[in-house]
């Protein structure tokens, strides 16, 4: 190993890098990356009651000291992947520049696309184990529904904005409308992890998308008639 380069962690299992060039900050942020990563592979290969800080560290190639400084319980870990699997929910929703109106349209209806393909990935069915582990854990009961609900405030408040961008004014609708289908794949998303069933599950993923075309071509064409007689 050449000089004045080390493995950042225990073990010997990090990664080489040039210490002396990472700032405490960045090495920080790698830890944690790497804990929520190995979180995440717990969680979907054990569930999580079987999922202990043990069991992340050791996954993570990490000491059970490093990981509690950066984690003090199980509880804020799981938090931490809760928002990390949120967060690459959010970039999926980060829209490109859209001037034409039928891109926008096109845009809005993608998201629901979009949004199910992110829900089948590891760090989102991560995400569920936490959820329903919720109805056992006090301590996670207690701090989970705040976040929880900031994360589905934000994400119907992008879509309401998106619905504006097409035209439509029915802010209840779209709420509502993000709300049941965000309940539904979630729901198709365990069912698909249960039975492994997919063709079953895309077929009832296509109803709930036909019908939300039908749901967003009657709320655009209200809107249409309310601005035509204003």
């Amino acid at each position: 190993m050449p000089q004045g380069w080390e493995a950042t962690d225990m073990g010997g299992k990090g990664d080489t890098v040039p210490e002396a060039r990472r700032s405490q900050a960045e090495r920080t942020a790698s830890m944690r990356a790497r804990l929520i990563d190995a979180a995440v592979d717990c969680l979907n290969r054990l569930g999580y009651s079987a999922t202990t800080l043990s069991t992340i560290a050791e996954a993570a190639g990490v000491s059970r000291g490093g990981m509690l400084h950066q984690f003090p319980s199980k509880v804020d870990l799981m938090l931490a992947v809760v928002a990390y699997a949120s967060g690459a929910d959010e970039r999926s929703h980060q829209p490109p520049a859209l001037n034409d109106d039928d891109d926008k349209l096109a845009y809005f209806m993608s998201r629901t696309e979009t949004t199910w393909t992110v829900l089948i990935q590891e760090p989102a069915m991560a995400k569920l184990e936490i959820m329903m582990a919720a109805r056992s854990d006090k301590v996670l009961a207690a701090k989970l529904p705040d976040m929880f609900n900031s994360i589905e405030q934000n994400r119907r408040l992008r879509m309401w904005e998106l619905a504006q961008e097409i035209g439509i004014e029915d802010r209840d609708a779209i709420e509502a409308m993000v709300g049941l289908h965000m309940a539904a794949m979630r729901g198709l998303a365990m069912e698909l992890l249960v039975t492994g069933d997919r063709a079953q599950v895309e077929r009832s993923f296509g109803l709930l998308k036909s019908y939300k075309a039908a749901l967003i071509s009657g709320l655009m064409a209200k809107a249409q008639a309310s601005r035509a007689s204003a």
